[in-house]
């Protein structure tokens, strides 16, 4: 079906059931990343790690209608909703949308559904117990492809877990972020995270933290990056 919203003359696409209305309410009602607005104000290239059904998507194009974004989303439910968001908002030639999950190193793994609807999923090791294979691309290569020699204003990241194993072998990509809009869950921390940064010689500070739910958002900021 599709929802409209004051102030937003494109309807967005939702399943009835599914956890997308509390997607959409976290994002456009709750303004969780509103702070991304606090480190730059014309970002030129998102890069945007489980972009679920493209609600934040469409709020980067609210935010910065100028930028060219790269979203990764392993679901396929989750993608093909997220391409028709795209779509009906004429971001086609904006985004470049990969299904698949991020990880450090190429490869697959299985995508689980963990019970929480369809905004959790979590890759794990191939065992054949459970999940669907999915493939699995490196940012570094992702970035090489789709945006050589750019530099990101903005890294999004919500991949339900995964981040620690991104984060923890970045060395190769983080130096082209100048700003990390990050969800963390459970049990991956602030501090592991901002070790794993220092480790690759990244300096980011942490600009905002907002801790309304049990996994927080987080801003971090280059410091020194040239404002844009």
């Amino acid at each position: 079906m599709q929802v409209e919203l004051r102030d937003h003359p494109v309807p967005f696409h939702l399943r009835l059931g599914a956890t997308d209305w509390l997607v959409l309410e976290e994002i456009f009602f709750k303004d969780e990343y509103a702070v991304a607005g606090e480190v730059t104000k014309e970002a030129r290239w998102i890069v945007d790690l489980g972009a679920n059904v493209g609600y934040s998507l469409r709020y980067w194009q609210t935010l910065f209608p100028n930028a060219q974004m790269i979203a990764m989303e392993p679901e396929p439910g989750n993608c093909a909703i997220c391409a028709r968001n795209i779509g009906s908002a004429g971001l086609d030639s904006k985004v470049k949308l990969l299904k698949a999950a991020v990880g450090a190193r190429p490869g697959l793994l299985n995508l689980v559904d963990i019970g929480e609807g369809e905004w959790a999923y979590r890759t794990e090791a191939i065992s054949g117990k459970n999940g669907r294979v999915v493939e699995v691309m490196s940012l570094a290569d992702v970035l090489e492809s789709h945006a050589r020699d750019e530099r990101f204003d903005l890294l999004k990241c919500d991949i339900e877990g995964a981040e620690r194993e991104l984060f923890e072998d970045c060395r190769s990509w983080i130096q082209r972020i100048d700003a990390i809009v990050i969800e963390l869950h459970p049990p991956y921390t602030l501090p592991e995270l901002l070790t794993a940064l220092k480790s690759a010689e990244a300096n980011f500070e942490v600009a905002r933290v907002l801790d309304r739910k049990l996994c927080p958002v987080i801003l971090l900021r280059r410091t020194g990056a040239p404002s844009r």
